[in-house]
């Protein structure tokens, strides 16, 4: 087998998995399908010789949100997707410019700081810019309030399921008839 039929093996698994995971109205099976994503998505991390990305795609997204995902899902009431009443979507259009223009936003730090190879001399010092932490701190360096206000927005998230999924207590305790 050679790198060309693995990639589209790969991509084949990747995409179908994405796609079941959007489409099922069973959330736990959803949860799976993406799962099965996580894991083509890693598997094309490999054959870009990207063995970091693909481990920490496994560990990350496959290991620990797939199954705060599954966490999530077991404590609510609504797994299999039958539900009395149907919520459709009617905003898709505006949902997703607001999503690409979200990307634009996001990717336009990397855009703008882009090396131009005038020449292969060159090429070399690029080279030695253009490495992962640079990435990493022309990605986080503008966002960085930005990421901790979304991630104790997510964790208020997490509490406020956990206590919807308890129900309501009643402190009202029974009254006895003498």
């Amino acid at each position: 087998m050679n790198e060309v039929t693995a990639f589209w093996i790969l991509a084949a698994i990747a995409v179908i998995g994405a796609l079941f995971a959007v489409r099922k109205r069973n959330l736990v099976h959803g949860v799976f399908s993406l799962l099965v994503f996580f894991g083509g998505l890693a598997g094309l991390f490999l054959l870009l010789l990207a063995e970091f990305i693909a481990v920490v795609q496994i560990l990350v997204y496959a290991g620990a949100v797939g199954i705060l995902i599954l966490f999530a899902i077991m404590l609510t009431d609504r797994v299999t997707g039958k539900d009395a009443f149907r919520i459709t979507s009617r905003g898709s259009f505006w949902g997703g410019i607001i999503a690409v223009s979200v990307f634009l936003v996001l990717l336009l730090p990397t855009i703008q700081e882009i090396p131009q190879v005038d020449n292969p001399s060159n090429s070399a010092e690029i080279a030695k810019q253009s490495t992962v932490k640079a990435l990493g701190k022309k990605l986080i360096h503008p966002y960085v309030i930005t990421l901790e206000i979304l991630a104790l927005l997510l964790t208020a998230a997490l509490i406020g399921a956990v206590t919807a999924a308890q129900g309501g207590r009643t402190t009202e305790k029974k009254m006895s008839i003498e």
